[in-house]
């Protein structure tokens, strides 16, 4: 009985550690000053969508995505980040036939373009963590 205690307690130590450690998506307080401090430079991030006329388009970094509906093409967005690490993706959906491309710019260098054909084709262009 005393063992099957111990082995319970070390188990949700364990996992209580576990769960508490880093990674969260909620920075807290003062993370964006912390940023500031320690050099985190300002990333100029430009998604592009280029196409015959219209698109629905959802876009965004990280985690926090905006959606553009019936889009007029070409459609460009420009953002800027100041997070460690940033992950900028876009995606569009064309409102008829013809090609439909994307493309991510950061700091004014392409760093990704992808290209769909057909009708109510779907393209969609997401950076390494920059």
């Amino acid at each position: 009985m005393r063992k099957t205690t111990i082995a319970l307690l070390t188990a949700s130590a364990g996992i209580a550690i576990a769960c508490s450690s880093g990674g969260g998506d909620v920075a807290g307080p003062g993370a964006a000053a912390a940023d500031a401090k320690a050099g985190g430079d300002a990333k100029t991030i430009v998604l592009k969508v280029t196409g015959p006329k219209k698109a629905d388009v959802t876009y965004g970094l990280n985690a926090d995505q905006s959606q553009a509906n019936g889009a007029k093409l070409p459609w460009t967005k420009k953002m800027t980040s100041t997070e460690a690490m940033t992950i900028a993706t876009v995606s569009a959906q064309n409102s008829g036939s013809g090609d439909i491309e994307c493309e991510i710019t950061v700091n004014g260098k392409v760093v990704k373009t992808n290209k769909s054909e057909g009708q109510y084709s779907i393209v969609t262009c997401t950076t390494d963590a920059l």
